[in-house]
């Protein structure tokens, strides 16, 4: 009797000493996990002093990440900037990016424009200076210019332009950002244009002035003479 009471005794501490390892076990996995899902966010909560969208100032050209919704990147000849094309939110845009000796520097975004119509690029740009101005606050500088023939000018013979400049920055230490649309509008539409190339721009750039001279920009300082060898 004493045999089988010993015999089930050490059986119900084994069966304990088995739960606690598991327990161990799976204890371990979710810190890992846990970890691994407190990398990934603070990957995603990176801000703009780190980069852009979590892609590092200063970074190669080799090591530019891949993006939802967009084309494979596209190297420029002289390995200074990378397009890729695809939509960011609303609209459909290519974004550059761009490289000098000291790496990633500056990302540029183009936003596809209505090259008719004055008033829907202007809405544009004020959609995205109020969609920075909710993350990154009011800009600290801004510039707004229309003038030209409204879109009711009509003299097909004299055909005028409508031009529009808006320009916003804001100051997020070390970055700066502008946004900017240049838009120029023939006056009055015809079927086909005068002057048959896209006029207008609309830019959004993020750049990071630490990062933005290349070597042959930099000016080694001149050696004076002393002023013993003058006088």
């Amino acid at each position: 009797m004493k045999r089988i009471i010993l015999s089930l005794y050490i059986f119900s501490i084994l069966i304990a000493q088995n739960e606690i390892v598991e327990n161990a076990v799976d204890t371990t996995a979710l810190n890992e996990q846990s970890s691994i899902n407190i990398d990934e966010d603070m990957n995603l909560d990176l801000g703009l002093d780190f980069g852009y969208k979590g892609y590092k100032w200063g970074s190669s050209i080799s090591t530019l990440p891949g993006l939802d919704n967009f084309t494979d990147a596209q190297t420029s000849a002289d390995q200074k900037s990378v397009k890729l094309v695809g939509v960011l939110g609303l609209d459909s845009v290519v974004v550059n990016y761009v490289y000098s000796d000291s790496g990633f520097w500056k990302v540029e975004i183009d936003y596809e424009l209505n090259n008719n119509d004055i008033d829907e690029q202007i809405d544009k740009f004020i959609r995205l200076e109020k969609n920075i101005s909710e993350v990154y606050g009011n800009p600290f500088s801004t510039e707004q210019t229309v003038n030209g023939p409204s879109s009711s000018y009509s003299n097909i013979l004299h055909i005028k332009y409508s031009r529009s400049f808006y320009r916003s920055s804001w100051n997020v230490t070390p970055v700066r950002i502008l946004l900017i649309l240049n838009g120029i509008i023939q006056q009055p539409q015809t079927e086909n244009s005068i002057l048959e190339d896209e006029l207008s721009i609309l830019k959004l750039v993020y750049y990071n002035p630490d990062y933005m001279q290349s070597a042959e920009d930099q000016v080694e300082n001149q050696k004076l003479p002393s002023i013993y060898d003058i006088y």
